[in-house]
């Protein structure tokens, strides 16, 4: 019990002291301007990634034979674009405020840094943490759909937005399903890239 405790933290405070590393001098500076979230992701990812990276393939022994193909990436594509598409139309169309102030921290108006975090940077950096390791080492502890409930409601709290949150945890709920039904990341990250794809092409046209 104590060793599957220490592999559901361990990933955890890893990710929490590079958030420290990186905000910290964010913070005493200004030169990154509107764009800081942005920056502070992609710093994010550029340092966790590769650590994630073999804390999931350290953990492959604990999962079943992958399942993926094409049918399944463009399955995963095509509802993560979908889902976004209609989450980000029924925002304006109900012109829900909350959800409103979230897409500003993101959607700043650099076109080049907005693809390069939302299409690559956080797509892979959340989806091996939340997905690729948390939800695997939490299944060691408690039943999938228990972990699914964990990790998403940990998803939403990580958006910080209400909106954005309750989005996120459904969203989060569908991601866990997909890292289930396929035994790879592969598919959330498909996932995730196109629901940011969907997001970046609904605000920039």
């Amino acid at each position: 019990m104590k060793i599957r405790i220490r592999r559901i933290l361990f990933p955890i405070l890893f990710c929490l002291a590079v958030a420290c590393v990186i905000e910290l001098p964010l913070a005493q500076t200004t030169i990154f301007g509107d764009d800081v979230i942005l920056w502070d992701t992609l710093f994010r990812s550029v340092i966790a990634v590769p650590m994630l990276v073999h804390l999931y393939r350290e953990d492959s022994v604990f999962r079943g034979k992958e399942h993926w193909n094409g049918k399944i990436a463009a399955a995963a594509f095509f509802s993560g674009a979908g889902i976004s598409l209609a989450f980000g139309l029924a925002v304006r169309a109900f012109q829900i405020s909350g959800a409103a102030l979230a897409d500003e921290s993101l959607f700043t108006g650099n076109l080049w840094l907005e693809t390069v975090v939302l299409l690559a940077a956080s797509p892979i950096l959340e989806e091996y943490f939340f997905r690729g390791v948390l939800y695997g080492r939490c299944k060691e502890l408690v039943s999938a759909p228990a972990a699914a409930f964990m990790t998403a409601a940990f998803f939403g709290v990580f958006h910080w937005d209400l909106v954005q949150g309750i989005y996120s945890f459904f969203m989060g709920l569908i991601l866990a399903y997909l890292m289930e039904k396929t035994n790879t990341v592969k598919a959330p990250v498909v996932f995730h890239f196109a629901a940011n794809l969907a997001a970046l092409v609904l605000e920039v046209f």
